[in-house]
């Protein structure tokens, strides 16, 4: 269904981030609608959305094709702004924290996340999220794309193995949010987590560490470089994944794509 406007203004409840939507029933990419968006507004627009019921081009880590089907996800970027670019990495964490608070605030459904920036339900992957940073004039550009699986159409075009691992919030049996009602708590969730990032960045750490599913745990993590298997020991203050090696060793990576053994 089209995205109610006035509905959503009703739910959500004040605050900059959100507060205005720029909205297409289909579109190549919120990403790329976001960012030409900024473009045009010159140093405007901080806190805008972009939503979609349909990406024909949209894009995941490593430029990656995100599969959805119409009207199935919740498909947003939002154009935020940071003070320094050493903010930037945080913007990811607090989009991922954010997307969980929202999710289990209109679903009741619980979740945890998957480093670098996935949510879970059920251990399987519910959201994705996608931070790309742009230095600009006096602040930082930063485009946080947010894809949540609602209903399970929005897994039907994956492959097997991509579908097995893979979940909605239909699938996992939850009380099933609109678009407007989910779009509304995850500007009101992103809100507090980005006043964390400027105020209180080491909570926002500590919180995101506290729910990844995969720490201690043996890990292989595949790189644009090959694959590593260690231990998942821990993650460090920009975000980055430390991996203790069976030689010892410990090394921090800040990109790849996580498999827990």
């Amino acid at each position: 269904m089209p995205f109610d406007e006035a509905r959503y203004e009703e739910l959500h409840h004040g605050g900059m981030i959100g507060s205005l939507v720029h909205y297409r029933d289909r579109t190549a990419s919120t990403m790329d609608d976001a960012r030409a968006g900024a473009a045009a507004l010159r140093g405007e627009g901080c806190g805008d959305a972009y939503l979609t019921d349909e990406q024909t081009a949209g894009r995941g880590r490593f430029r990656r094709p995100w599969v959805d089907a119409p009207g199935a996800s919740l498909l947003v970027t939002y154009h935020l702004c940071v003070l320094d670019l050493v903010y930037a990495p945080l913007v990811g964490l607090a989009g991922a924290l954010a997307a969980a608070d929202a999710v289990t605030e209109v679903s009741g459904l619980e979740t945890e996340l998957k480093w670098p920036n996935d949510v879970l339900a059920g251990g399987r992957k519910l959201a994705g999220i996608l931070a790309e940073a742009q230095p600009g004039g006096v602040e930082v550009d930063v485009f946080l794309g947010i894809g949540i699986n609602i209903r399970d159409a929005a897994i039907g075009g994956l492959s097997d193995a991509e579908r097995a691992v893979a979940t909605t919030i239909e699938g996992e049996g939850a009380t099933l949010p609109s678009v407007e009602e989910l779009l509304a708590a995850l500007s009101e969730a992103l809100e507090r987590r980005m006043a964390e990032v400027d105020a209180e960045p080491e909570r926002l750490l500590a919180d995101w560490r506290a729910r990844l599913a995969m720490l201690g745990s043996r890990v292989r993590l595949s790189t644009t470089d090959g694959e590593i298997e260690g231990i998942a020991e821990d993650v460090t203050a920009e975000g980055q994944l430390v991996l203790r090696l069976d030689g010892g060793g410990t090394y921090s990576f800040a990109a790849g794509d996580v498999t827990v053994l």
